[in-house]
């Protein structure tokens, strides 16, 4: 797709994986630039679109937007303490043994006793 071609909401949504909802939204607060257009709708009439240039949206939604989003948070998040370490291996250690059992009654369950 050429960077100078231009997507209608849906489509811009569609291609970065977000609702139409985050494109109009970014329009509205002007951080992704849109123009809108009458063209020409499936049986002739004229349909307002807003649309939106690729290499706009790539720039709005590009990789090293959300790599340095994510450095950020990861700068930011604070270690887990000791406490909380072991909350987790806890709960995951109960979630393997229910599954276990769970398997063992199911193995189990068309064997006669």
């Amino acid at each position: 797709m050429s960077k100078q071609e231009w997507l209608d909401v849906a489509a811009a949504a569609e291609r970065h994986e977000c609702s139409t909802k985050t494109i109009r939204r970014r329009i509205k607060d002007g951080t992704l630039p849109a123009q809108t257009e009458k063209i020409p709708g499936r049986d002739g009439r004229p349909v307002i679109k807003t649309l939106i240039r690729v290499s706009d949206l790539d720039d709005g939604f590009g990789r090293t937007d959300q790599e340095a989003h994510v450095r950020r948070i990861r700068a930011s998040a604070q270690p887990l303490a000791v406490e909380q370490k072991i909350a987790i291996r806890d709960v995951f250690l109960e979630h393997l043994l229910e599954r276990e059992e769970r398997r063992k009654r199911a193995g189990t369950a068309g064997v006669p006793a």
